[in-house]
C-alpha cells in the first residue's frame, strides 16, 4: 500500500467517524428537545401561568447544544484556536461584507413571514412569540436571538454541514437546510426556516466564515422579536404594513445580491453522488429516531 492510499483510507475512516458523531449529536439534540417540550407542558398543568417562553429556551441551548458541541470538540480533537479555525470556519470576514451581512439578515425575516403566512392561515396559529414588557424583550434578545444564533451555528453550519461538504456540498447544504428546519420544531414556520436555512448556506459558502453566519442569524432573529413587539404600532394599516415587507424585501435583495457581487463563487465537491449521500444521511438509525423525536415536539407543542 502506497503513502497516498493509505493517507485517503485514514481521511475516509475519520471522515465516516465524524458522520457517525454528528448523526448521533442531532439525536441527542431532538431527544433534549423533546424532554424540555413535554416538561414544560406538564409544569404548566400545575403552575398558574405557564413558564416563560425563553426559559424553556434557555434550558434547551444549554443543555442540547452546549452539552454535544463539547463533546464532539473534545472527541474530535478541536482544541485549539486553529482546530476550530480549519474545522468549524471561525474564521473573520472582509469588514466590508459586514453592511451586506446586516441588510441580508435584517429583510429575511420579512421573506420568512411571507412564506409562513399561507401554512399560518390554514392552521390559524402563527410561529410567532410576542415579548410583553421591555425587560422581557431583552431577555428574549439575549435568550431567543443570540445565545440560538451562536449554538445553531456551531451545529448546524459548522459542524453538520462542515464535514459533510467535504464530501459533496450539494448535500451538505440540503441536509443540513433541512435538518436545521425540522429541528425547530414548527410546522407553521417550516418554510420560513427551510428558507433562512438555505440563505446561511450561502452565507458560509461565500463568506468562508461561521462569524457571518452567527451575525445574519443573530440580526434575523433580533428582526423578528421587535416586529412582534412593535407590531401593534406598526402595522397600524394595511398600507402601512405593505410598505413594511415592500422595504424589508428590497433589503433583502440588495444584501443578498451584494454579497453575491462582492465574494467569489466557492468550488463545489462532489467526491460521493448527491443522491446517495442524501439517503446515507436521512436513512440511518439516529437520524430516524432524531426524525420521530421532532414529530414527538410538534405533537406536544
Amino acid at each position: 500500500m502506497t503513502v497516498e492510499e493509505s493517507t485517503h483510507r485514514s481521511s475516509y475512516r475519520e471522515g465516516k467517524h465524524q458522520l457517525y458523531s454528528i448523526r448521533w449529536m442531532l439525536f441527542f439534540v431532538v431527544i433534549v428537545q423533546t424532554a424540555v417540550t413535554v416538561a414544560a407542558k406538564i409544569a404548566a398543568s400545575f403552575l398558574p401561568e405557564p413558564p416563560p417562553v425563553y426559559l424553556q429556551m434557555l434550558v434547551i441551548e444549554l443543555f442540547a447544544y452546549l452539552l454535544p458541541l463539547s463533546l464532539y470538540a473534545r472527541e474530535n480533537r478541536v482544541l485549539t484556536v486553529r482546530d476550530a479555525q480549519q474545522k468549524l470556519g471561525l474564521k473573520s470576514f472582509r469588514p466590508a461584507l459586514l453592511p451586506l451581512i446586516l441588510l441580508a439578515g435584517i429583510g429575511c425575516q420579512f421573506f420568512m413571514i411571507i412564506l409562513d403566512l399561507p401554512i399560518s392561515l390554514l392552521m390559524g396559529q402563527s410561529d410567532g412569540y410576542i415579548p410583553k414588557t421591555p425587560m422581557e424583550l431583552a431577555a428574549a434578545i439575549i435568550v431567543i436571538a443570540v445565545i440560538p444564533a451562536v449554538f445553531e451555528e456551531f451545529l448546524l453550519r459548522g459542524i453538520v454541514y462542515g464535514v459533510m461538504a467535504e464530501l459533496n456540498t450539494k448535500a451538505a447544504w440540503i441536509f443540513s437546510t433541512v435538518m436545521f428546519a425540522l429541528m425547530h420544531g414548527s410546522i407553521p414556520g417550516l418554510l420560513g426556516y427551510l428558507f433562512l436555512g438555505a440563505v446561511l448556506v450561502i452565507v458560509l459558502q461565500r463568506t468562508g466564515s461561521l462569524y457571518a453566519c452567527m451575525i445574519f442569524h443573530m440580526v434575523n432573529n433580533i428582526t423578528a422579536l421587535l416586529l412582534s413587539y412593535f407590531s401593534s404600532g406598526l402595522f397600524e394599516t394595511p398600507a402601512a404594513t405593505i410598505w413594511i415587507f415592500v422595504a424589508g424585501i428590497l433589503i433583502f435583495i440588495l444584501g443578498v445580491m451584494g454579497l453575491l457581487l462582492a465574494t467569489r463563487r466557492p468550488a463545489q465537491i462532489r467526491q460521493i453522488k448527491t443522491v446517495d449521500f442524501l439517503g446515507q444521511s436521512f436513512i440511518n438509525l439516529p437520524v430516524l429516531l432524531c426524525l420521530a423525536g421532532i414529530i414527538a415536539v410538534w405533537y406536544f407543542s
